[in-house]
């Protein structure tokens, strides 16, 4: 079985939309054994009426509500904790990786891996949109930092498609209590902690532009969710 978290945030435009380009590769890969997990994080513009209306048309797509908006951490955390999956993806709303990635990220799982990771940073990468150059760069150096204070080798924390071995992930996100942007990054250190596989493949993959990122803040933000992994999580040893 394979599960789809997806957190949403004020996406009622085009929730159907997305959700509707991810169905069909989850019928090739798992039949009518999946199920979708949308979590909408306190959305303001209707996102829960839209929500509503998938799942009364499709009974493997369940809906879970956060009153207040809590951070995309917290909806993935809430998703994943909630799935049933053998396997369980989660992906943005705005399906700026392409659903069909999922068919190398389940083979890899086949053959060994326990988490698998999107990599917009490989030179295989295919990059539609680019981010702003100054974001481009701020998250180049994000993951330097990350690296560094955590004793971590991976190429890019925030690629937002992962897809995990359904015991493992709820294991790990059982644990986690960063909510904010860093969250992805206490996902990997725990399961470096753990010892678990972690492979990174080369995505396709363009830029959604989001009025909600406030870079100055959010990078303070990161960087203090990082001491925080650091000091909970503690740096992982070659």
């Amino acid at each position: 079985m394979i599960s789809a978290v997806i957190p949403v945030y004020n996406e009622a435009g085009a929730l159907a939309e997305h959700v509707g380009v991810l169905t069909p590769i989850l019928d090739r890969l798992a039949g009518d054994d999946w199920e979708i997990v949308l979590v909408d994080d306190g959305s303001t513009d209707g996102t829960g009426e839209a929500m509503a209306r998938l799942t009364a048309e499709e009974p493997r797509i369940r809906g879970l509500s956060h009153d207040v908006n809590q951070g995309k951490g917290a909806a993935v955390r809430t998703g994943v904790l909630a799935s049933k999956g053998d396997a369980v993806l989660f992906c943005d709303a705005d399906m700026s990786t392409p659903p069909e990635t999922l068919i190398p990220f389940m083979a890899a799982l086949d053959e060994g891996a326990d988490v698998v990771i999107g990599n917009r940073k490989s030179g295989e990468a295919v990059i539609e949109v680019w981010q702003p150059p100054l974001r481009t760069w701020l998250g180049l150096r994000f993951t330097w930092l990350a690296n560094t204070m955590l004793g971590l080798r991976f190429n890019d924390y925030t690629c937002g498609f992962k897809l995990f071995r359904g015991e493992a992930g709820r294991a790990i996100f059982a644990e986690t209590e960063v909510l904010g942007w860093a969250f992805d990054v206490e996902i990997l250190a725990r399961a470096a902690h753990r010892d678990l596989v972690v492979k990174e493949i080369p995505v396709r993959w363009h830029d959604e532009a989001d009025t909600r990122v406030k870079i100055v803040r959010d990078m303070i933000r990161s960087f203090r969710e990082l001491l925080s992994i650091r000091r909970r999580v503690g740096r992982k040893s070659s």
